[in-house]
């Protein structure tokens, strides 16, 4: 067991005031809302790069 893992666990057990509950549910809401910015812009991006060209939906050759 590393030193500070016995700080850890106490922290983890102990009673949060409701101004740490609320703060550690804002800081979990902002990331939350980091990571699905993040994966709409990729999914938009991937979206836009195998998007089929409206010549391969009408079955038409392509020109070159």
């Amino acid at each position: 067991m590393v030193p500070y893992d016995t700080y850890r666990i106490y922290q983890i057990e102990r009673a949060k005031s409701p101004a740490e509950v609320r703060h550690a549910e804002q800081q979990a809401a902002q990331l939350a809302s980091a990571l699905s910015s993040l994966f709409c812009g990729i999914a938009r991006l991937v979206r836009a790069v195998w998007r089929p060209s409206p010549a391969a939906v009408r079955r038409l050759p392509r020109s070159a």
